[in-house]
């Protein structure tokens, strides 16, 4: 009797594991759905390969818990040299509005893309999710293929995904002190450039950037910034530089300091760009980045484990960092000298 209801306990929990794990729900009418711009790989069937990365979430800016935390933010804000006036200003609590939202798992979303439903996987808990579609018809080489979430409240979240020939030439480009002024050298500023002031380009980038764009060039954009930020990133990004993917890095506020996302993340940066160059073996890449932090020496590994794939290594000048000979002859030791180089207004290299 006692193993026989051992059993049934066993049987009945197990169940409830299943139950529990297994269980999605829709939208609700307070919940939002960010998608976040990917590339497709063609195989040989003519058929695509697409990811999907979107982020769940829900606002609350009204709620007092909300409120209270937004204040501690901007305290933090102020003990870095941000005054009270601009912890205050929209522009800040607008950006840190991103960094405080409720992560929403385990919810189903679907989508329409060119006439059929797919199902996406369910998102996990900081409000993520990656899932892999198929696509079928699309022959537009190069074109961004439009999808939206099916809600049911009617409402617009769409997405874009690039068709990516299998050969062709990208560009793989940092973002802070890169194409963006950030001043990562200093934190204090860094906070500032990245909370309070507005986003401002770097001279010369989006000039060139243009020009690779008319060569025919494809777009990835990787920084060790976290996605809070691209709600408004991407204005900036699509002012002044071309459509490409976006990989940023995964933060959540609950589970670590606000500042800790303001360190390096070397293996991070390794490995997505390692994965972009793995799904795209027959492309030339051209790597963008800057001298401020590692971007070299990360390069440089990328370099060793691609060197055929690496058409050039572009190094952004930052002013304040190690820009000694003794740094890139150790660090580009076998790396071709024509294969890299250091720039300032990279728009007057090209003319």
């Amino acid at each position: 009797m006692y193993l026989k209801k051992s059993v049934l306990f066993i049987t009945s929990f197990m169940a409830s594991i299943v139950a529990f794990v297994s269980y999605a729900s829709p939208l609700k009418d307070d919940e939002a759905v960010i998608f976040f711009p990917s590339s497709a790989t063609q195989s040989a069937d003519g058929s695509w390969s697409a990811p999907i990365h979107h982020w769940v979430f829900e606002k609350e800016e009204g709620s007092i818990g909300r409120k209270i935390t937004q204040k501690v933010l901007s305290e933090v804000l102020e003990s870095l040299g941000v005054t009270e006036k601009q912890a205050e200003s929209d522009v800040t609590q607008q950006r840190l509005m991103w960094f405080l939202v409720d992560n929403q798992r385990r919810k189903l979303i679907n989508i329409s893309v060119n006439g059929k439903q797919k199902k996406l996987n369910v998102s996990q808990a900081n409000g993520h999710a990656h899932s892999n579609i198929k696509l079928s018809g699309l022959t537009k080489l190069g074109s961004w293929v439009s999808y939206k979430a099916i809600d049911p409240f009617k409402r617009t979240f769409s997405g874009d995904i690039q068709l990516i020939p299998n050969t062709g030439l990208s560009v793989i480009s940092d973002i802070d002190d890169t194409i963006k002024i950030s001043n990562v050298l200093d934190k204090k500023e860094l906070i500032k450039n990245t909370f309070v002031n507005p986003y401002l380009v770097t001279n010369g980038f989006p000039e060139y950037y243009k020009e690779l764009q008319e060569s025919g060039a494809f777009f990835h954009y990787v920084s060790a910034s976290p996605w809070q930020l691209y709600p408004t990133l991407k204005p900036f990004m699509d002012e002044n530089y071309p459509k490409g993917t976006i990989s940023l890095r995964n933060f959540r506020v609950k589970d670590s300091s606000l500042l800790k996302f303001l360190e390096p993340s070397t293996e991070y940066k390794i490995n997505t760009i390692t994965s972009i160059i793995n799904r795209y073996p027959k492309h030339q890449f051209i790597l963008i980045g800057d001298s401020g932090e590692h971007d070299p020496e990360i390069y440089a590994k990328i370099y060793s484990k691609f060197s055929s794939n690496i058409q050039s290594i572009q190094i952004r000048k930052v002013e304040g960092s190690d820009l000694t000979k003794e740094r890139f002859a150790t660090t580009f030791k076998q790396v071709p000298v024509k294969a890299w180089k250091l720039v300032s207004n990279p728009s007057e290299n090209v003319k």
